[in-house]
């Protein structure tokens, strides 16, 4: 017969092993924290973020962005440009959401609230002279929606939904509905994650190598490239103590500045304009030409060649297949825009550099 303190001791067993048989929550407490720097052109800042467990077994991500260039601060009137906040269940299905930011152009807050998949959207803004704008909305929030916010954070967390929800090969794409509660006029939108091939990635200061995963991310306007752990030497210090672990995110814009093109009767871009001085022009870019490939790729018509070149690296040129009367020729031509590279600036201490595609499975 069992004694009081050995049946005790049996209940407190089975209740664990039932527990972890069934999924209740683990222990509450910070999963995982760090600063992302941002830089682009003359514009610097950084963007600390907690990510936990509460006691409830729900997750929540906070972030707050600090200017660090003068710039920055005289634009705002302070370094303190926002705080965020995101509550998720255990299966990253959202609970809350809020975003505060008081700053020289006006203060503004969005607040959303989630019960019964019915997501209350509620936002106030207060512009510098005081006038105020508020508003409210319901939507409904379907299943294996992913929720986005503002800044870096939001990339963290869609990292956290590819770990969790999204297995893709190399090559493979998947369009999914994703939730912005900042914009309540247009709160869902498509998103296109496609898994691209790995690269090096090497830290600025140390010259360690790692081999890290990347997923292209694109919506209408916007695209990014996330990086993420995939590999690392087995023993060697560095960031990548587990696959997934999230380390930044790389996103481009760019044009053929000073060009104005519009379809052409035969298919591609015919070019109307050509500033004098623009990048175009020293390449030898002319009125009349008709743009018909971009390095390599098939130019259907003026909307397409923007496609194409929208989301390419900037400091890259490209080269154009050119008809010009019956000559066809090849034109190299420099682009205009900018590059962002967002990096863990806690496990990079000076940024990292892409080196270029990875080899072989598992070889830097």
């Amino acid at each position: 017969m069992m004694h009081g303190r050995a049946r005790t001791l049996v209940a407190a067993l089975t209740v664990l092993l039932f527990s972890a048989l069934l999924g209740f929550p683990r222990q509450a407490g910070v999963i995982e924290s760090g600063t992302f720097f941002f830089q682009i052109e003359g514009d610097v800042g950084i963007e600390g973020f907690t990510y936990e467990r509460l006691p409830d077994g729900n997750l929540k991500l906070s972030s707050e962005f600090q200017a660090l260039s003068e710039e920055l601060v005289v634009d705002f009137g302070t370094d303190k440009l926002f705080t965020q906040e995101v509550v998720l269940t255990p299966d990253l299905e959202l609970v809350s959401y809020r975003v505060d930011s008081d700053t020289g152009r006006g203060r503004f807050f969005v607040e959303v609230t989630v019960e019964d998949g019915i997501a209350t959207i509620r936002f106030e803004f207060v512009d510098p002279e005081g006038e105020t704008e508020r508003g409210e909305r319901q939507v409904i929030l379907e299943d294996e929606v992913i929720t986005t916010g503002i800044a870096a954070s939001q990339f963290f967390l869609m990292q956290e939904f590819l770990n969790e929800k999204l297995d893709l090969r190399e090559g493979e794409r998947r369009t999914l509905i994703a939730f912005d509660p900042t914009d309540i006029d247009e709160p869902f939108v498509e998103l296109v994650f496609e898994r691209l091939a790995p690269v090096i990635l090497e830290d600025v200061r140390t010259k360690r190598q790692l081999r890290a995963a990347r997923v292209a991310v694109q919506q209408e306007d916007f695209r990014a490239e996330l990086l993420a752990c995939e590999s690392q030497e087995e023993g060697e210090e560095g960031p990548c103590t587990e696959p997934g672990r999230f380390l930044g995110f790389i996103s481009s814009t760019a044009t053929l500045a000073g060009v104005r093109v519009q379809d052409a009767p035969g298919g591609g871009a015919l070019v109307v304009d050509v500033a004098p001085g623009s990048f175009a022009a020293q390449a030898g870019l002319q009125r009349g030409d008709v743009i018909t490939h971009v390095d390599g790729i098939r130019v259907d018509d003026a909307r397409d060649l923007r496609s194409l070149i929208r989301f390419r690296d900037p400091s890259e040129p490209v080269t154009l297949t050119v008809l010009r009367g019956n000559e066809t020729l090849e034109i190299e031509v420099r682009l205009s825009g900018s590059r962002l590279l967002v990096f863990r600036v806690d496990l990079f201490e000076g940024g990292f550099t892409v080196l270029g595609e990875a080899g072989s499975e598992g070889a830097p």
